[in-house]
């Protein structure tokens, strides 16, 4: 095993012509995509020939090549929006297939929709399926099979470990570490993380990006993080956000350890026992993948099916109150960008002209009759599935708060940032827990149900949350 060290404080940045951070390059991603053209243009062509063999008697060939090209340009797109050949080449071959798999089957989902939409590219939705079928068998075999080229290839490249703090201690946790001959370890001497913290300027705006510990491990290309002092509490999570983002496990070996509200588990390494706080499972790389496919998917056909619903409601504004009908107002939403939420207007123009920010009330004298219509109904709430497709909200997720507000909270709720490291929702835990925020004081409580939803999530919450709210708009408030 290798030892390097540095000392941030003293000594001038690590030369760059180390390895940095394993990533596809151009020529790779080439490959990729003319390996995921074949296959899907092969198992395309299959499924084509088997449907005009069984079922396809006198339909025109060219009209189904048409929906076979539209299939398989889709596909590349999907594959394309969801990273698929951004990743880090460091993905386990376990990870690679879970990725395309689930890529490829929650595709298929905009595709009816579009046929639906388009009937004379539409194609057999048993077609489809077998398309789909065949493309999961090939696409995954041959991601696998060019996985384990490109790994063979990486196999000269050492594991390596960023050990950080005082440099008694990280020597000692390099020491016993058991990381072999093929492995190196990088010591970041930083004698007081604290102190990194607060010349970071990290006060307010917290951008783990500034920490030139954190930084330096990115750049070497570190798959491991471990810290031998005590980290804050405030960047904890902006910490463990950022380092699944980057693929990095980050780890504890510290002499003693501040408590955290989150999950601790054990981990031995050599002779070294690490503490490994658990993910937050809204965060990791795998749950954005499903939240954003579930996201575009159910948002896209829930805009279709509103339509008229938002045409009408519209109207009924414009005809009760005259212009503007959509009501605009900024909103924190995922790592503190504000952005304005869309909603039916349900208030006077100038309501909030004599009184200023102030919250929402029970029997609010502002609300237009149209206007307490729309929001018992949640009508009101609709525009913002655009706010989904453009990628500002979520189904599911903490509803955004108004930056006033945000700043007061954060002053007096510890933890209240943390609900921006996911992005807001149109429902969520807390609402189907709780009715409207409607008192400050609740902000409290409600804060505790957006934390549970950021460490627990699962696509199962997500699909509860949205059939829990269905039910509660279908047949509650309507009623």
């Amino acid at each position: 095993m290798q030892t390097l060290e540095t000392v941030l404080d003293i000594a001038p940045p690590l030369p760059r012509t180390k390895q940095a951070p394993p990533s596809y390059s151009t020529a790779w991603i080439v490959v990729l995509v003319l390996a995921d053209l074949t296959m899907f243009l092969l198992s395309s062509l299959l499924a084509t020939e088997i449907g005009f063999t069984y079922w396809y008697h006198g339909r025109s060939l060219e009209r189904v090549l048409v929906g076979d090209a539209v299939f398989i340009v889709l596909w590349l797109i999907i594959f394309e929006r969801l990273g698929l050949y951004q990743r880090s080449c460091a993905l386990s071959v376990k990870d690679e297939l879970y990725y395309t798999i689930t890529a490829l089957a929650l595709g298929v989902l905009p595709q009816l929709t579009l046929f639906t939409i388009v009937p004379p590219i539409s194609t057999s939705r048993l077609v489809l399926l077998l398309s789909l079928a065949f493309s999961i068998v090939s696409v995954g075999a041959t991601r696998a099979a060019l996985h384990g080229l490109r790994s063979a290839n990486m196999l000269r490249r050492r594991r390596r470990v960023a050990i950080i703090g005082r440099r008694d201690r990280a020597v000692r946790a390099a020491a016993r570490l058991g990381l072999g001959a093929n492995a190196e370890s990088l010591i970041i001497e930083v004698a007081d993380v604290d102190r990194s913290v607060a010349d970071a300027h990290m006060t307010k705006d917290v951008d783990i990006a500034r920490l030139r510990w954190f930084d330096e491990a990115r750049r070497w290309g570190c798959d491991t993080i471990i810290m031998t002092e005590i980290v804050p509490s405030s960047i904890m999570p902006h910490l463990l956000e950022a380092a699944a983002r980057e693929r990095i496990l980050f780890a504890f070996a510290p002499p003693r350890l501040e408590r955290h509200a989150y999950s601790l588990s054990l981990q031995t390494d050599g002779q070294q026992v690490l503490i490994v706080p658990s993910q937050l499972r809204a965060c990791t790389p795998r749950a954005r993948l499903m939240k954003r496919l579930l996201d575009v998917t159910v948002a896209g056909i829930a805009t279709l099916l509103t339509a008229p619903i938002m045409l009408a409601a519209a109207l009924a504004v414009w005809l009760e109150s005259g212009s503007p009908v959509i009501f605009r107002q900024e909103r924190v939403g995922l790592q503190g960008e504000v952005f304005e939420i869309l909603k039916f207007r349900s208030m006077r123009v100038d309501a909030e002209r004599d009184t200023g920010a102030v919250w929402a009330r029970t029997g609010d004298d502002r609300k237009t009759r149209i206007g307490a219509f729309l929001r018992r109904t949640s009508i009101d709430e609709l525009p913002q599935l655009f706010n989904v497709l453009r990628g500002e909200m979520s189904l599911v997720g903490p509803r955004p708060e108004r930056p006033i507000f945000v700043e007061a909270f954060c002053t007096t709720l510890p933890r209240y940032d943390e609900r921006h490291l996911v992005r807001p929702g149109i429902t969520g835990w807390a609402q189907i827990h709780m009715k409207r925020l409607l008192d400050p004081s609740d902000a409290v409580e409600k804060l505790s149900y957006d934390l549970y939803y950021v460490e627990q999530w699962s696509l199962f919450l997500d699909v509860s949350v949205l059939l829990q709210t269905a039910i509660e708009v279908l047949f509650h408030r309507a009623g």
